[in-house]
């Protein structure tokens, strides 16, 4: 059966959503508990042991050990982050985000949702990007394709302005990173030129300076006093509102009752902020910003004047002092052409629906992108006459993708018995030396090397492909003896295996079935019930007898029975679900 929508997904730092495109046009779907089209990317547990995801986790994320926020600038690191008294993975804490609006869309839908599009930030680097695909899968997506933010907003711009011929610089400012990408509009063709970004500078910074600087003007008026832990965590909300408020208005008083202890006497929190004031602590940022354009109008060489239109994305460009910024660097006002919020959503659902063929190829829509950094490998050079190890790029920056190539070199001597093949990443173009770059811990061994019979050294051919997602795979071969190496995603604390992952996956079904026990067994019902008539003869008639059970467990007062059929019905979806 021929599908009529598509789904897009942008997950987000702070925030994130998820949009269906469908009958020529894209809409995002609003969360049940807010009836905004917008989840925070929270999670928490609350007092009970319940599992809460998005809006109803405000309340117990920053009390400490209950919760998790921004947990996507983990994406793609060994970092591990703490709920309650376990340890997660980060894929698994956005798996849990994905799910949530996977489940918002179901209930809005009335069907499942299996296939997306999920945006990431054009600067991700190959092992962020492979989380998140971790975390679609765990979540029981299957990923069409990962897309850059900036271009996502780009095509929700571009879709509605076919004919527009222009050259444009999306400014791309979330809550965890900043991606400027200068793209080129002409008879429907979104030619993506450059991207260069920041992938910790965002929405969340602008927080921790405001923070900082609420903090020291209380203590300069009570500098001995005691804050604890429990007001220091609340004034995470309380900067996020007073950073909107200054949005509008040019001070802020700030109140948190009985904010701090000095002996025995509570103190109430309870000051102005002026926007003045919040702008000079955020300077520094504001100057990372400007050099982020800098380097992606420098890297194809375009001038500030050559751009006629600048689209504003993402909840940090709400800051007047971050307008101004972009206001000054091209000498225009920055167009309020897409909806900042909503841009990256609606255009990964419309690069779904172009995916499926949901949006023809006679639209005239046509999309390329880049590689945002570069990747190469080290190799043994003569340099002044010594050998040193240096960088060897196999893709430049900025290099139009998908890409590949072959290039081939040399063991150092004839009795070499192994080689390794390490990949690199680099931002600027400008690496020479491995030091310069960043090890993705992407790596491959050949060994057992037998000694060449005519005593030269044999030749290893490297093969590098760099795909629509942003995905690299490197294979190294020494063709003279049939050995090779596939280097794509070697072991590495930064990516999940498939034991990983099963194991992820065990975990995340026993915190889905908490979040199941937290908003009643009705839901979960309607999903199963509207997923019945999808199933194959034998799985259907298995969901319909665990439904069956489940609902007659419902009518009577036992609360051990019920949570058993509830927990056999979470169970079987989840597996359902998640099937291959």
């Amino acid at each position: 059966m021929t599908k009529d929508f598509a789904i897009g997904i942008d997950l987000g730092t702070s925030t994130s959503e998820i949009c269906f495109y469908r009958k020529d046009a894209s809409e995002p779907i609003p969360d049940p508990i807010s009836k905004i089209p917008i989840i925070p990317s929270i999670v928490a547990i609350n007092p009970k042991g319940e599992l809460l995801v998005g809006e109803n986790a405000r309340s117990y994320v920053d009390l400490q050990g209950r919760g998790i926020r921004e947990v996507k600038r983990k994406m793609g690191t060994s970092e591990k982050v703490k709920l309650q008294d376990k340890e997660y993975r980060p894929e698994e804490i956005s798996a849990l985000i994905l799910r949530k609006l996977k489940d918002n869309a179901e209930e809005r839908l009335g069907t499942t949702i299996k296939e997306v599009v999920i945006s990431v930030p054009a600067n991700f680097p190959d092992a962020a990007r492979q989380a998140t695909l971790n975390a679609a899968e765990l979540a029981g997506f299957q990923v069409l394709r990962l897309i850059n933010e900036p271009t996502a907003a780009a095509l929700a711009f571009g879709i509605d302005n076919i004919d527009t011929e222009e050259q444009v610089v999306v400014f791309d400012w979330g809550g965890g990173t900043l991606d400027i990408t200068v793209l080129e509009m002409m008879a429907g063709v979104l030619d993506v030129k450059s991207s260069f970004g920041d992938p910790y500078l965002g929405g969340k910074d602008f927080d921790e300076i405001l923070i900082k600087l609420i903090r020291s003007k209380f203590q300069a008026d009570y500098p001995d006093i005691q804050i604890p832990d429990k007001s220091v965590s609340k004034l995470k909300e309380v900067a996020e509102s007073a950073k909107k408020i200054l949005s509008s208005q040019f001070s802020h008083v700030v109140s948190v009752p009985n904010f701090a202890v000095q002996g025995s006497e509570l103190i109430d929190l309870e000051l102005e902020v002026t926007r003045d004031e919040f702008e000079r602590a955020i300077a520094p940022l504001l100057e990372r910003a400007r050099e982020c354009v800098r380097q992606a109008l420098n890297a194809k060489k375009v001038k500030p004047s050559a751009i006629d239109r600048v689209l504003l994305v993402g909840g940090t460009t709400y800051v007047p002092a971050v307008r101004r910024l972009v206001a000054e660097m091209f000498a225009r006002d920055p167009k309020a052409d897409v909806n900042p919020d909503l841009a990256v959503g609606i255009g990964a659902s419309i690069s779904a629906a172009i995916a499926q063929n949901i949006i023809s190829e006679e639209s005239g829509i046509v999309l390329t992108d880049v590689a945002p950094f570069g990747l190469g490998i080290e190799v043994v050079s003569q340099i002044g006459g010594q050998q040193m190890l240096t960088y060897e790029p196999l893709i430049l920056p900025n290099t139009t993708i998908p890409y590949s190539t072959k290039k081939t070199y040399s063991l150092l001597s004839a009795n070499q018995t192994q080689v390794e093949v390490r990949l690199y990443q680099d931002h600027k173009g400008t690496a020479r030396l491995p030091q310069d770059a960043v090890d993705t811990e992407i790596f491959g061994h050949i060994t057992d090397i037998p000694p060449a019979p005519d005593g030269i050294p044999y030749p290893v051919e490297v093969e590098f492909s760099y795909n629509t997602n942003g995905l690299a795979t490197v294979k190294a071969s020494i063709p003279e003896i049939k050995k090779s190496v596939e280097i794509s995603y070697g072991k590495s604390t930064k990516r999940m295996d498939e034991g990983d992952k099963a194991e992820a996956k065990e975990r995340l079904q026993e915190l889905w079935r908490q979040s199941t026990k937290a908003k009643g067994y009705e839901a979960i019902i309607d999903k199963a019930e509207i997923l019945i008539s999808s199933l194959p003869l034998t799985e259907r008639m298995q969901l319909s007898d665990v439904v069956k059970e489940l609902k007659e467990a419902l009518t009577k007062d036992d609360s051990q029975v019920i949570e058993e059929a509830g927990n056999r019905l979470v169970d079987l979806m989840f597996d359902i679900e998640n099937k291959e």
